[in-house]
C-alpha cells in the first residue's frame, strides 16, 4: 500500500499566497460591508461644495458616488458567499473596485479649487485624507488597492495647493505628499508582516498535520495491537481451556486415589496453567480498560475485610518467597468508597508485584486515616527499591524492572499500568514513595464513606461443587476437546450433562424433553454465536439462566456478551470455578423466580 502524500502538492510559495489573498479579501469585505455608513460623508462633502456656490455638480458627483459605491456594496455581497477558493480568486476585482473609487471619488477635489475660498479645499481635504488611512488600513497590505484607491485624490489634493502657491499652499502640498508616502510605506509594512505571518501559519498548518497523521498512525498501531491481542489470546485460550478443565478432574481423581505421584503431577499442572491463565488474564483486564467497559460500582467498604481477604489470597505466595506478608489496621473501622472486586484487583496486582520483587524481609498492608479524612491505603515492601528516573517507566505497558532475562514468572509488565488505569477509573489518588535499597511504598487515597446501614455478613467459605446439589447443565460447545473436557469434569461431579456442538443440536435436546437448570455456551460456534443460540433457546425455555464461556478478548465484545449472559466467563478457568458458577447463577435464578411479583414466579 502507498501512503498519501503528506503535504498538500501545491507548493509552499503559492499556497501562503493563497492565505494571503484570502485575509485580504476577508478585511476588504468588511470594509465594504461599510460603504453605506461611508456615504454619510461623501454627502457632507457634495454639501461642503454646494456652499461654495457649486450649486448642480457637486450632486451629479455624489448621484455617480452613490451608483459607484452601490455596486461595490452588492458586489461584496455576492463575494461573501463564494467559496474560499473563489473569494480568493476575486482579489483582483476588489483590487479595481477600489481604483473605481479612487477614480470617481477624485473629482470632488477639483470643484473644491473652483473656488476662491481656502475653506473648501481644507475641509474636503480633510475628510478624504481620512478616509483613505481608514481604507488603507482595510486592504490588509495591498499596494494595488491603496495606489487605485488613494493616488488620484492625494495627487489632486496636493498639485491645487501647489497651483494655489504661498507657503499655505507649498506646506500643505508638501504635508499631503509626505501623508501619502507614509500611508504607503505603512501598506507596505502590513504587506510584509502579513506574508510571514501567513507564511508561520502555512508552517503551523503542515506541523499540525504531521502531527495528526503520526497521532492517526499510532492510534492505528494502538488498535492493531488491541485486535493482534485478543486474536492471539483466543487462541491461545482455547487449547488452555480444555488442559486445565481436564486437570481439575485430574486433581479430583488424584483426590480420591492414593497415588502419591499422581498428586505430585496434578499439583505442577495446575501451578503451571495458573501461571499462563494469569498471563492471559493481565492481557484481557487491560483490553477491558481500554474498552472502559468497566462500570465501577462504589459503595461504602470496610477497608480492613478487603485488606484481610487480599493478605489470606497472597499468604501462602509470600511464605513460598520466605517473607512476612502484614496487615496493620488502626482500632477504629475505617469505610471508604470504591468498588470492592476493582480494589482487591489493585490490591492484589501491587501486593503480588511487591512479593516477586523483594527478596527478603516482609511485604505490609496498611491503612490508616489522612489529615483530610480520607483513607490511605498502603502496600510497602523492604524490596530493592525503584531509581527516581524509572518511577514513572513502571507504569507503562510491558516494562519490568530488573528482568532483562524476561523470565516469564514475573509477568509481562503489565500489573503497575493495570493499578494505575484501575486506580484513575475509581477515582483513587495514586502516589509511589521508593528509596532505592530500602523499598518502595504505594499509596492510594479514598475518599471516605459512612457505614451502611446494615452491615454485610461475612462471605461464607465456598464449598466445592461436588459437596452441593447437582445440576442439569446443556453445553454447547464447537470445540470438541473443550465439549469433552467439560462434559467428562461436570459428570465427575455427579452432574447431569448433556454435550452439543451447536444451536440446532441444543434445540433438539429441548424438543426432546430435556430440561436444563442452567446452559453453558461458547461464544464461537460454526455459523453462529452463542448469542444467538441463547436468544433462541430462551424462546422455547423462557428463564433459563445461561453463562457464556469464551476466549474472546476483543473489547467491543464485552458489553454485548454481559447483556445477554449472567455470567461471561473467559477461557481458560478451572473445573472449580466454572462449577460455582453455575451453582451461583441458578440459586440467584431461583432467587428472582420466588420473590415477590418476579415475572419469573
Amino acid at each position: 500500500m502507498v501512503d498519501e502524500p503528506l503535504h498538500d502538492p501545491i507548493p509552499r510559495a503559492e499556497r501562503i499566497e493563497r492565505r494571503i489573498a484570502e485575509r485580504r479579501v476577508e478585511l476588504m469585505l468588511r470594509y465594504l460591508k461599510r460603504l453605506p455608513a461611508m456615504f454619510v460623508g461623501h454627502v457632507i462633502l457634495a454639501v461642503v461644495a454646494m456652499r461654495q456656490g457649486l450649486l448642480v455638480w457637486p450632486w451629479v458627483w455624489l448621484a455617480i458616488t452613490c451608483v459607484m459605491m452601490y455596486y461595490r456594496w452588492t458586489m461584496a455581497r455576492k463575494i461573501e458567499k463564494y467559496s474560499a477558493i473563489d473569494k480568493a480568486a476575486a482579489l483582483p476585482q476588489l483590487n479595481r473596485g477600489f481604483a473605481l473609487s479612487g477614480l470617481v471619488t477624485a473629482p470632488i477635489v477639483m470643484l473644491a479649487y473652483a473656488t476662491p475660498s481656502d475653506e473648501a479645499p481644507l475641509l474636503i481635504g480633510i475628510m478624504l485624507v481620512t478616509g483613505c488611512a481608514v481604507g488603507a488600513a482595510s486592504m490588509a497590505g495591498s499596494v494595488r488597492a491603496f495606489v487605485g484607491l488613494c493616488t488620484p485624490t492625494f495627487a489632486l489634493i496636493a498639485g491645487g495647493w501647489f497651483l494655489r502657491g504661498g507657503t499655505l499652499g507649498f506646506s500643505l502640498g508638501i504635508g499631503v505628499l509626505i501623508m501619502y508616502v507614509v500611508l504607503l510605506a505603512s501598506v507596505r509594512d502590513h504587506d510584509r508582516n502579513l506574508k510571514e505571518l501567513m507564511a508561520l501559519v502555512e508552517d503551523n498548518a503542515q506541523l499540525s498535520e504531521s502531527v495528526e497523521l503520526e497521532r492517526d498512525r499510532a492510534e492505528a498501531a494502538s488498535a492493531a495491537k488491541t485486535r493482534f491481542f485478543a486474536a492471539a489470546s483466543h487462541d491461545l485460550r482455547q487449547p488452555l481451556h480444555a488442559l486445565s478443565i481436564n486437570a481439575t478432574t485430574l486433581e479430583i481423581l488424584a483426590q480420591r486415589g492414593n497415588d502419591v505421584l499422581l498428586k505430585e503431577i496434578s499439583r505442577g499442572i495446575g501451578s503451571a496453567l495458573r501461571q499462563s491463565s494469569g498471563l492471559l488474564d493481565t492481557l484481557l483486564d487491560i483490553s477491558r480498560l481500554e474498552a472502559h467497559s468497566i462500570e465501577p460500582k462504589l459503595a461504602a467498604h470496610d477497608i480492613g475485610i478487603l485488606l484481610r481477604a487480599v493478605h489470606d489470597e497472597y499468604a501462602a505466595l509470600a511464605a513460598q518467597q520466605n517473607l512476612q506478608l502484614k496487615v496493620d489496621l488502626p482500632a477504629e473501622t475505617l469505610w471508604c468508597l470504591t468498588d470492592g472486586d476493582q480494589f482487591m484487583r489493585i490490591l492484589g496486582n501491587l501486593v503480588n508485584n511487591a512479593i516477586k520483587f523483594t527478596h527478603r524481609g516482609s511485604v505490609t498492608l496498611s491503612a490508616r486515616r489522612g489529615p483530610r479524612g480520607h483513607v490511605l491505603v498502603q502496600v510497602a515492601d523492604t524490596g530493592s527499591g525503584i531509581p527516581p528516573d524509572q518511577r514513572e517507566r513502571v507504569f507503562e505497558e510491558f516494562y519490568q524492572l530488573d528482568n532483562t532475562p524476561h523470565d516469564r514468572a514475573q509477568g509481562l509488565g503489565l500489573g503497575l499500568a493495570i493499578v494505575r488505569r484501575t486506580a484513575a477509573l475509581l477515582r483513587h489518588k495514586l502516589r509511589l514513595d521508593s528509596i532505592p535499597g530500602h523499598g518502595t511504598t504505594f499509596e492510594l487515597r479514598i475518599a471516605s464513606a459512612m457505614p451502611p446501614s446494615h452491615a454485610p455478613l461475612p462471605a461464607a467459605v465456598p464449598a466445592r461443587p461436588c459437596e452441593s446439589l447437582p445440576l442439569t447443565v446443556l453445553l454447547i460447545d464447537g470445540e470438541a476437546e473443550g465439549l469433552a473436557a467439560l462434559v467428562t469434569y461436570l459428570t465427575q461431579l455427579g452432574w447431569s450433562v448433556k454435550g452439543v456442538e451447536g444451536g440446532a443440536q441444543a434445540e433438539l435436546a429441548l424438543a426432546n424433553g430435556y430440561e436444563p437448570d442452567v446452559l453453558v455456551i461458547d461464544y464461537r460456534l460454526r455459523g453462529e454465536t452463542g448469542l444467538d443460540v441463547v436468544e433462541r433457546v430462551r424462546r422455547r425455555l423462557p428463564g433459563v439462566p445461561a453463562v457464556i464461556v469464551t476466549g474472546e478478548t476483543a473489547p467491543e465484545r464485552f458489553a454485548d456478551l454481559t447483556r445477554a449472559a449472567e455470567r461471561v466467563l473467559h477461557k481458560p478457568l478451572s473445573g472449580d470455578v466454572l462449577a460455582r458458577t453455575l451453582q451461583e447463577v441458578v440459586a440467584e435464578a431461583g432467587a428472582l423466580a420466588t420473590a415477590p411479583g418476579s415475572a419469573r414466579q
